[in-house]
C-alpha cells in the first residue's frame, strides 16, 4: 500500500511540474542516457503542413537566446523531475529490501534454536529459563524466539503426520 501512495505522490508531483496530468500526454519519455535537443522548429509550429502559422506569416522560428532559454528550462526541468524521482524511488527500494530480509534469522541463530528444538523433541515448548538463554546465546529477541518455536510446532506438525493435530484428536 505505501508504494501505491508513493506512485501517486509521484504523479501528482509530475502534473503540478508540467500540468499534464497522467494519461493526457503524448507518451514520449525523457531518457536518461539520451539528452536529445528537441527538435524547435516542429514543437513552434501550429501544425499546419506547410509551415504557414495561423496568420499568414512565415514559421515561427525561435532566436539563438529563445532556444537557449527554451533548452535550459527543459534541463531544469528534467533535473528537477529526476530529484523527485530519485527520492521515491530509493525509499520504495529500501521499503522492499526491508520487507524482503524481514523474515530471514541468521543461519547460526537458527543452528541453535533447531538444535534445542531437536534434544527436546518430544515436548518442544521452552521454559521461560530456556528461552532466556536462548535469548542470551543468539541475540535474538524474546518476541523472535516464542514466533519461531511456534511457526516450528506448525512446520513439524504438518509435514510429520503422527504429530499433526487432527491425529492426535482422532485418538
Amino acid at each position: 500500500m505505501e508504494a501505491v501512495m508513493a506512485c501517486w505522490d509521484l504523479e501528482q508531483s509530475l502534473q503540478s511540474l508540467t500540468g499534464v496530468s497522467p494519461g493526457e500526454g503524448s507518451g514520449a519519455t525523457m531518457s536518461d542516457d539520451e539528452d536529445e535537443v528537441v527538435d524547435s522548429e516542429t514543437s513552434l509550429f501550429d501544425g499546419s503542413l506547410d509551415g504557414i502559422d495561423s496568420m499568414g506569416f512565415g514559421p515561427l522560428i525561435p532566436s539563438e537566446t529563445e532556444r537557449s532559454l527554451m533548452e535550459r528550462v527543459r534541463q531544469e526541468l528534467k533535473h528537477e523531475l529526476k530529484q523527485g524521482y530519485k527520492e521515491k524511488i530509493v525509499d520504495i527500494r529500501e521499503e522492499i529490501l526491508r520487507k524482503r530480509r524481514a523474515g530471514k534469522l541468521p543461519g547460526d541463530t537458527t543452528s541453535l534454536l533447531k538444535a534445542w528444538w531437536q534434544s527436546h523433541s518430544k515436548w518442544p515448548y521452552p521454559t521461560e529459563e530456556d528461552k532466556a538463554r536462548l535469548v542470551q546465546e543468539t541475540g535474538l529477541q524474546l518476541k523472535q524466539i516464542n514466533n519461531w518455536f511456534i511457526n516450528q510446532r506448525k512446520r513439524n506438525w504438518q509435514s510429520n503426520p503422527s504429530t499433526s493435530l487432527k491425529s492426535k484428536r482422532k485418538r
